[in-house]
């Protein structure tokens, strides 16, 4: 296939390049500079280059975005998330000569907003709150491409876990003994295994019938508080230090709510179409990610 891909040098990207460059693809790494880091197979281009590009691609899959958690939300970073996800699909929109035959676009669970105790399906109506702002105004620029001539489809991520993303910020606290439970640790904590976000991704990729939108998380519901034992039994530590609401308040200001809220997520349509899950319990999948490190 010929695939463009933004966001290759991020967590996922990393990750799903390894298993495309497996297949005979050619691929395109949408780049805002070139990066050494990445094969030399695959050809770096920016986002003016693609109006020189007189061919569809077969699939665009979409994974660009500055971290959300990077830094607090400043009315600044608000406007740089945004960017770096609004703004710049709908640039590679308008830049194609040819509308790619399919889009495999992320998403994030913060489409549901806040919400602490709910359950969501991914036809569930959104609570209100600048992460539901952000990722719906994302799922509509993705959605801009829908047509007879593409084929969309949505993934909804929970917490990716893998050797670096989110789970890379937590492993010193947790490796020195700090982790523990965040606001209580009631809170669910929708997550998945990185290993099944990219199996997902080439699914869509090879299947047509792949349309809309996708909770992308595993099928296994669990608090923060057994999240974070699990991890640290994962790391051979203990859990000792609960971490209160408010102090994350204070210190993250908005951001905090990352943490401290969180809704049941329910992987109900890729459960419908029979998606199997590698990781579907999160001690095999922490344990997995740590073996990585040995």
């Amino acid at each position: 296939m010929r695939i463009l891909l933004s966001g290759a040098t991020g967590f996922i990207g990393r990750s799903l390049l390894v298993t495309l460059s497996q297949e005979d693809h050619q691929i395109y790494a949408l780049v805002r500079n070139k990066s050494q880091t990445l094969d030399s197979r695959v050809e770096q281009v920016y986002v003016n280059d693609l109006k020189n590009i007189d061919v569809a691609f077969d699939v665009f899959i979409n994974l660009a975005g500055e971290g959300i958690a990077n830094k607090p939300w400043s009315k600044k970073r608000k406007q740089e998330l945004f960017d770096s996800r609004v703004t710049l699909t709908n640039s590679i929109k308008n830049a194609l000569q040819y509308p790619p035959k399919t889009l495999i676009s992320m998403s994030a669970v913060g489409f549901y907003g806040k919400a602490t105790y709910a359950t969501f399906y991914e036809d569930t109506t959104p609570e209100s709150g600048f992460a539901h702002d952000l990722c719906a105004a994302w799922e509509d620029a993705a959605n801009g491409f829908s047509s007879q001539q593409t084929r969309v489809v949505i993934y909804r991520l929970g917490v990716v876990l893998g050797k670096g993303g989110a789970l890379e910020k937590m492993r010193l606290p947790f490796k020195l003994g700090l982790g523990g439970p965040i606001a209580g640790g009631n809170q669910w904590f929708p997550w998945v295994h990185i290993d099944d976000v990219v199996r997902a991704i080439c699914h869509a990729m090879q299947d047509e019938t792949f349309d809309g939108a996708y909770n992308m998380v595993a099928p296994q519901y669990i608090e923060q508080k057994n999240f974070a034992r699990s991890y640290a039994r994962s790391l051979k530590r203990p859990v000792l230090l609960p971490t209160p609401k408010w102090l994350l308040a204070m210190m993250l200001g908005e951001m905090s709510s990352l943490l401290t809220e969180g809704a049941k997520i329910v992987p109900q349509r890729l459960e419908e179409r029979g998606f199997e899950f590698k990781f579907d319990n999160v001690d095999d999948a922490l344990t997995n990610i740590a073996q990585s490190y040995s």
